[in-house]
């Protein structure tokens, strides 16, 4: 009897045999390949699922709220031109009806309706100005092809009005969403496929962005027992092959193949078998803390490449990176001054020793430079570190030391810290170039951290605020602030930087983490 396995007679493991049945299919011939069964409406795929009922509440609100927000923006614009008793209120009133109904299709063509796209924060507004775009570049066209005369303050006054309320509606929206799912309500129920590291490593992704709505309730994997638990709560279902099964058992509404967990036909013939479910089938790259426009996605011969732009400061953006830490920093430290003397005054009163803390801390590349602080602690803080070392909240090889009710923090100092006022004199190596107002943290000179990963922090100029400080400073660990910070460097741009300098009111203003 011939025990020759003709799939794998054909594949040959080049160093280590391939675990049993991960991504064999792939070299039977397409004509080999099972069709998946019929579903009850006539469709090749699984049993069709209903979308979650909360997104189904979710688009009927944006679409209400949407609606109502560019209504506001047309009263407000024939306001602002006419008055409500204009002599044109008619005909006006038709022109407004038709910018309303085309803006709405316009945010419906822009994909700003498409769940993959709600509450997911930039892409989102992306989405929102380029359905404003289209709505403006239409109407001018209209205009200019029929010679229809508009009141160009009555377009001035409806457009702008009609985008910032269309981005306030959506972001009130998006936290509401936010604060549901944080309490693990309003999610995409998952079932992720591939090898137990690729979706461990999915796991952790979506545990810690939770707010994106992916709640992974089962894995599909070869190289794990059956039934064993990946994470807690979430336990191996099945083989890689009984994905669409599985995901039809456990009601969920999307398949996630992270990584590399099967190949080509494997993943083609999941989709078949997703066909009239219902059921979203997503892929997860390789590709980890990498913003959108560094990947671009190039088809060869029906194969999607994903090109990875190098991180890179050019010359122009370094100089506009420059110049607006120029202008802001001389901006803030001339509205900060009173502030400035007042702190220096209460820090004198209250305890002894000088007004500021000086430190020597990395720079760029790795140079050092005496940083310049508010002093927050009594004189005596560092000779009484040893003292505390077992009370340190945070981890990072000394790198980092936090204590929540540091006995040794002034009275005046804890207010400082809270408010962030104690940075402030930082403003000074802003202007002098050896900080900018958004960059990584200056942190110790302890050159032993700063090894392997860690060390591409200091590619760039330590900064006065940075995306650790706006998404949750102390309370963070020392890699979560690492992979932050890396995500900082390799992905600059402009609008990054204005995001993180706008976060950074709100974090000040809730002083969460501050301690």
């Amino acid at each position: 009897m011939d025990r020759r396995n003709p799939v794998t007679d054909v594949i040959k493991p080049a160093t280590q045999p391939m675990p049993p049945g991960l991504g064999r299919r792939d070299d039977v011939p397409l004509s080999k390949v099972p069709a998946p069964p019929p579903s009850p409406d006539g469709t090749r795929g699984a049993t069709a699922v209903l979308a979650p009922l909360w997104s189904v509440r979710y688009r009927i609100a944006l679409v209400t709220i949407d609606l109502c927000c560019i209504i506001v923006a047309v009263v407000v614009g024939f306001e602002l031109r006419f008055g409500l008793a204009g002599p044109q209120s008619a005909s006006y009133l038709a022109v407004g009806a038709v910018i309303a109904l085309g803006w709405m299709v316009a945010l419906q063509a822009s994909g700003g309706y498409e769940i993959r796209h709600l509450a997911t924060g930039p892409e989102e507004a992306k989405r929102v100005l380029r359905a404003s775009a289209i709505t403006v570049s239409v109407l001018a066209i209209v205009c200019y092809a029929t010679k229809t005369e508009l009141a160009r303050g009555y377009v001035v006054g409806v457009i702008p009005t009609g985008v910032v309320m269309l981005l306030l509606g959506r972001t009130i929206v998006r936290a509401i969403v936010q604060s549901h799912r944080q309490r693990g309500q309003w999610s995409h129920r998952i079932v992720a496929v591939g090898t137990a590291e690729a979706v461990g490593h999915l796991l952790e992704v979506t545990e810690r962005a939770k707010t994106a709505g992916l709640k992974i309730v089962g894995v599909c994997v070869e190289d794990a027992p059956r039934d064993s638990e990946i994470a807690p709560g979430v336990r191996v279902l099945g083989g890689v092959r009984d994905a669409a099964a599985t995901a039809e058992r456990v009601g969920a509404d999307v398949v996630a193949v992270a990584s590399n967990g099967l190949g080509p036909v494997a993943v083609r013939e999941l989709g078949w078998q997703l066909e009239g479910s219902g059921r979203g089938l997503v892929m997860a790259p390789a590709l980890t803390e990498i913003a959108g426009p560094r990947v671009h996605v190039s088809p060869v011969e029906g194969l999607p490449l994903f090109w990875l732009d190098q991180p890179q400061l050019g010359r122009l953006p370094r100089v506009i990176k420059r110049s607006l830490d120029l202008v802001g920093a001389s901006v803030l430290l001339l509205f900060a001054l009173p502030v400035l003397i007042a702190t220096a005054i209460a820090i004198k009163l209250t305890s002894r020793g000088p007004v500021f803390f000086r430190q020597q801390r990395l720079g760029t590349n790795g140079h050092e430079f005496r940083i310049l602080k508010f002093r927050s602690m009594f004189a005596d803080a560092e000779q009484r570190r040893d003292l505390f070392l077992e009370h340190n909240e945070q981890d990072g090889g000394g790198v980092l030391f936090k204590i929540r009710r540091d006995p040794r923090i002034t009275p005046v100092g804890r207010w400082i810290r809270r408010l962030s006022i104690d940075e402030l004199p930082q403003l000074v190596h802003v202007l002098s170039g050896k900080m900018s107002l958004v960059g990584p943290r200056p942190l110790a000179s302890i050159d032993s951290v700063y090894s392997g990963a860690a060390r591409r922090r200091l590619l760039v100029r330590p900064g006065l605020t940075g995306l650790w400080q706006v998404s949750g400073r102390s309370e963070l660990s020392w890699d979560d602030a690492v992979r932050l910070d890396l995500y900082y460097v390799e992905n600059w741009s402009l609008g990054l930087d204005i995001s993180i300098l706008m976060r950074t009111i709100l974090a000040v203003v809730g002083s969460k983490g501050a301690y």
